[in-house]
């Protein structure tokens, strides 16, 4: 493996070998005071561990969680049914399992009764998902990396006898499912200049698919790949920002290529087998403003865009850019879902809608792609616009340019010099929403989005374009929302098909969690307060809640091992935990796997 010096050009570095140190290690000896019958029945799991194909990641087994948000079309979705809106009032606490310190933004996989759990930087572990006895671990030697938030690895994904991880360090490595041993690994990006995997792999079509952040430094941009799935080696590569003479470079303006920069894909992209399309979102350009980039308002193309990518080529089929010129970090890299449902919007509830639309059955892009909190939807073949609404309070998008294809940025608040000031809505650090997931359910055929209202006094930095570092780039003050109630968290049931509220749930404390939806009729997400709460879907009843040890960063699931269903929850380093409202105190650390069942 070769790794490069901390070097601010990458051309200079002399390349120089390094030994990474896996550990790997069967913990089954260790426990023998768990009597002989817990230690054959932990060996049985790796023995029984089979194979996880293709068809299974189209239509996995209701009590299986294979990926990030456990299908392709990032519903985070269980079908179990076993935990319900008439029980629900009875879970406990099955098992507690101690992560490792660091940030803490997991989603636990779980097959054929083992349960993988990816944590900060690169540390893996297996375990017994009835109990949690370990089984074995992955440790990754940690590289002293510029981008901060490079270690946050949100998933992995299972594949074949192979879970497959994206580094902190740029790398896609293939664990064996069964020992934790490493069966290869293949440098991507260069960590050196920023480049890390956040969002994590998914495969689709026989392939891995993975999108580059951390484009912060001169001549670090991103891109989506594909990769061999037997070797690591790159296939296809799609760049988020446009090459010179290539289509929407002129949206850059005159900026030297080395200086276009930006454009981070960090959560992991959806795929629809029929259409042969994968659906990507594409964070900010870097720096912030376009007064700092120099870029003469231009769009800075794909930058806070929905990509729909040839499957088979990585080529591009269509895009929408939901907020061109973004001058404040409002990314727009968040999940896309995908529904087949009637596109029928409620004009008294939705203000942006096309005219256009005829009324019927479609296949859509929907959700929250971006820290505004708008619902977006989308026809998922052509990209067509067909409308948009607002969930939590926002001053950044004031409308739709639908033959542009593009959202309309609000100009009232654009920053036309560095001596300027300007309140927006909602805050970048937190949202609006951020990297927490919106649930959808195929029961209701509606999205369940966790949004915060909340503002900031923004002001944009000098950037030193020489030094070539673009990370931070400007000052802000969070406040609050003007004329409101100071009731930040909202959670939300929204329509798929005409965009109306169904019910809305309000509260001081911000909602920071990620949704699961399951065929119980149950809607779990968590706040800022430590309350992992089950919401009843059709009616946004609270039906449970327990208290945690901290904010969750983790992704919710749902699994079942003979024939019981449970529920696991990662907390530790909410989104929000630094706070968002003053009175809320937040800490990261305590990363603690939680995981409930009925008695």
């Amino acid at each position: 493996m070769t790794v490069f010096p901390r070097n601010t050009t990458r051309r200079t570095a002399t390349r120089r070998s390094a030994i990474r140190q896996v550990v790997a290690v069967s913990f089954l000896s260790l426990f023998g005071l768990f009597g002989a019958f817990s230690l054959a029945s932990a060996q049985s799991l790796l023995d029984d561990y089979t194979p996880v194909t293709e068809d299974m990641l189209l239509n996995p087994p209701d009590g299986e969680w294979f990926m990030w948000r456990r299908t392709y079309n990032h519903w985070g979705y269980s079908p179990l049914d076993q935990i319900n809106t008439s029980n629900v009032d009875e879970l406990r606490l099955a098992w507690a399992w101690t992560m490792t310190p660091g940030m803490q933004e997991t989603t636990p996989l779980v097959h054929d009764g083992i349960m993988f759990l990816p944590q900060a930087c690169d540390y893996i572990e297996a375990v017994d998902a009835r109990d949690g006895t370990p089984l074995w671990e992955y440790r990754r030697e940690r590289v002293e990396h510029d981008a901060s938030l490079a270690c946050a690895n949100r998933n992995a994904t299972l594949y074949g006898d192979q879970l497959i991880i994206g580094t902190h360090d740029a790398y896609l490595v293939s664990l064996d499912a069964r020992t934790g041993e490493v069966t290869w690994e293949h440098q991507v990006g260069d960590w050196t200049i920023g480049h890390h995997y956040s969002g994590g792999p998914q495969v689709f079509n026989g392939q891995i698919v993975a999108g580059m952040s951390g484009c912060y430094h001169i001549n670090s941009g991103c891109w989506i790949s594909a990769h061999d799935v037997d070797t690591g080696e790159e296939l296809w590569r799609t760049r988020t920002i446009p090459g010179l003479g290539e289509p929407g470079s002129e949206t850059w303006g005159a900026l030297p290529a080395a200086q276009r920069n930006g454009g981070s894909a960090w959560i992991a992209p959806s795929y629809d087998p029929e259409l042969n399309l994968i659906y990507v979102g594409v964070a900010v350009p870097v720096p912030w403003g376009s007064v700092q980039r120099d870029t003469q308002g231009g769009d800075v193309l794909y930058t806070n865009s929905t990509l729909a990518l040839d499957a088979d080529t990585g080529e591009m089929e269509w895009y929408f850019q939901h907020l061109p010129g973004d001058d404040w970090d409002q990314d727009h890299p968040f999940e896309r879902i995908i529904v087949e449902t009637e596109v029928r919007p409620d004009a008294d509830e939705v203000p942006w809608l096309n005219p256009n639309i005829a009324p019927g059955p479609r296949k859509v892009i929907t959700g929250i792609p971006g820290k505004p909190g708008i619902v977006w939807t989308l026809d998922a073949a052509t990209g067509d616009f067909l409308w948009a609404r607002e969930t939590s309070y926002q001053n950044v998008i004031v409308g739709v340019d639908i033959e542009g294809r593009k959202g309309i940025a609000n100009p009232d608040i654009k920053l036309d010099s560095l001596d300027e000031q300007t309140l927006v809505c909602p805050a970048l650090n937190g949202g609006g929403i951020n990297w927490q997931s919106v649930g959808y359910s195929p029961q209701t055929n509606a999205l369940y989005a966790p949004t915060n209202n909340t503002c900031m006094r923004y002001a944009l930095d000098p950037v030193d374009h020489q030094l070539g570092d673009y990370h931070a780039s400007a000052t802000y003050r969070r406040v609050g929302v003007p004329n409101s109630d100071d009731q930040v968290g909202q959670f939300t049931a929204v329509d798929v098909a005409t965009g109306a509220t169904r019910w809305a749930y309000r509260q001081r404390a911000g909602i920071g969690g990620s949704v699961l939806t399951t065929g119980g009729g149950l809607v779990f997400v968590t706040d800022d307060e430590r309350r992992f709460r089950a919401f009843d879907a059709d009616t946004g009843e609270i039906l449970w809640e327990q208290i945690l040890n901290s904010s969750a960063g983790g992704y919710p699931v749902s699994y079942s091992v003979d024939g019981v269903q449970y529920i696991a929850i990662a907390a530790g380093g909410g989104v929000n935990y630094r706070s968002i409202t003053r009175e809320i105190r937040q800490r990261g650390g305590g990363n603690t796997l939680f995981v409930f069942r009925l008695p």
